[in-house]
């Protein structure tokens, strides 16, 4: 019979803990934390593109009448970007979908990288330029949009980035020219 009671008293005990509700994290973001944080993301992402020693992958296959990408290539040149630690997978994602984009165009033109630059090639899509200068790239102050807790809008030269935080690191997302 005590052990009865005990298991009743135990019982009761752990659905009360049970019913607790859980802490939570409403510590309000430090803006000047996030504001750091993301400048060093994309401060060290231009670092990287500019000064590692990264090998040049060419994705376009101009071999034939029309160009057209080449997908192992193109794998291989996200995975390389992909190993700079500032990129998500939306990033991949996103420049997927502008060089699938550009393909179409491609052979709707009937466009050959041979003849001329290509549609949507016709600058380097990271400083979305030909002649920028990576310095001023990689330092100086950011104006950053937060976006609630998990996203962010930057402008850098002529590049528009958009970050994301995933577990508690903030990663570009999107890096475009328009």
């Amino acid at each position: 019979m005590k052990m009865r009671k005990l298991f009743v008293v135990l019982l009761a005990l752990a659905s009360f803990s049970a019913c607790q509700e859980a802490p939570k994290n409403n510590a309000p973001t430090d803006p000047e934390a996030e504001l750091a944080a993301i400048t060093d993301v994309v401060h060290n992402f231009y670092k990287w593109y500019t000064y590692s020693d990264r090998e040049h992958i060419n994705y376009i296959d101009a071999k034939g009448e029309l160009s057209k990408l080449d997908m192992a290539k193109v794998a291989a040149y996200h995975a390389q970007m992909m190993k700079s630690g500032f990129l998500s997978q939306t990033f991949i994602d996103n420049d997927m979908a502008y060089l699938k984009k550009y393909e179409a165009i491609w052979a709707k033109n009937k466009e050959n990288d041979n003849e001329f630059p290509l549609s949507g090639m016709d600058h380097n899509r990271v400083f979305c330029g030909q002649d920028n200068d990576p310095k001023d790239y990689i330092s100086g102050t950011l104006k950053v949009d937060l976006i609630g807790t998990n996203q962010a809008k930057t402008t850098k030269g002529d590049s528009k980035l958009e970050l994301v935080k995933e577990n508690g690191k903030w990663l570009i997302s999107k890096i475009s020219c328009e």
